[in-house]
């Protein structure tokens, strides 16, 4: 395969020429079988509707059809680059603060002393989330107080208050695992409605194809969006690479890309060259606290459209 092949020291080059096509597609399927999760979800929000259909052409290799973004974003695309898992080691934390940004840190809220890093990440511009531990579908331990199927009510909410009063400062919620509680409608409903009374949305990581996520958000309320890549569902540089691709032509073709990666050492030191060479490129770097916004302006757009 051409991707496996590749130099891995030429980032910024490499990516100025690529062209995504069944290579990237093998590498995205392939990774995502072993967690149980679909292609893309497309931005999760049902104003997406449109933007997901184009995504999906995409992957099946297609020519997608042409698709003009909001004036919001039509200026260029944005980067919305997620770094899960922080806040357990803080060498990695020091890491990302050196990276070029904005970007979004999701913490673990069982992790120690979170409230300085969230405040110094708030103070260099970028946007912190709350990682919540949830129950996956396989053995793979999600942490302390995660939020488990089968919980009663009140167990629920009250580890569920445990996470959430961590720490101050964050904007959204994603799961960490999850696999199997995001798939629990009622369970997804409680937590969904206690979001919306903090005044935080939820990103589904979308680790399983069967999420409920969305929908138990448009049921109570809430807004809920999903990522659209995964960049280092397995190990190694040659899938972060190729998912990076393909976070890239998502972000040309439709606006934005919402794009997941942890702090991993092979991670790092490729996502690093990549958000520093973005911006010559043509790429905004933002944070989730975008999606709301951007959302706006296609349910807005929309309403244009059928008036």
């Amino acid at each position: 395969m051409a991707v496996a092949g590749m130099t891995l020291g030429g980032v910024a080059s490499y990516f100025t020429g690529l062209k995504v096509g069944s290579s990237a597609s093998y590498y995205y399927t392939g990774a995502f079988d072993l967690r149980d999760a679909p292609l893309t979800g497309g931005g999760g929000s049902a104003a997406f509707a449109e933007r997901e259909k184009v995504i999906r052409q995409m992957l099946s290799d297609h020519v997608p059809e042409r698709f003009v973004p909001p004036e919001l974003i039509a200026a260029g695309p944005r980067i919305i680059m997620i770094f899960d898992d922080i806040g357990l080691d803080r060498d990695a934390f020091d890491e990302i603060m050196s990276l070029p940004g904005p970007v979004t840190l999701s913490f673990l809220p069982y992790a120690k002393g979170l409230q300085p890093l969230v405040d110094e990440a708030r103070a260099r511009g970028d946007a912190a989330m709350l990682h919540l531990p949830m129950e996956p579908s396989g053995d793979a331990d999600p942490g302390p107080h995660a939020i488990m199927t089968g919980m009663s009510a009140s167990a629920l909410l009250r580890e569920l208050n445990w996470n959430l009063n961590r720490f101050t400062g964050y904007i959204a919620v994603n799961n960490h695992m999850g696999s199997r509680l995001t798939r629990d409608e009622a369970s997804m409903k409680t937590i969904l409605s206690v979001l919306n009374e903090k005044g935080v949305f939820f990103l589904d990581s979308l680790t399983t194809g069967d999420s409920v996520a969305a929908e138990a958000g448009r049921d109570v309320g809430e807004a809920v969006y999903t990522r659209d890549v995964f960049l280092d569902p397995d190990m190694g540089r040659e899938t972060v690479v190729a998912q990076l691709a393909l976070a890239e032509r998502i972000a040309r073709e439709t606006g934005f890309v919402v794009a997941i990666c942890h702090p991993r050492r092979d991670t790092l030191d490729i996502v690093g060259p990549w958000l520093t060479s973005a911006p010559a490129r043509g790429f905004k770097l933002d944070t989730i606290a975008a999606l709301p916004v951007i959302e706006s302006a296609w349910r807005q757009r929309q309403r244009m459209a059928t008036k």
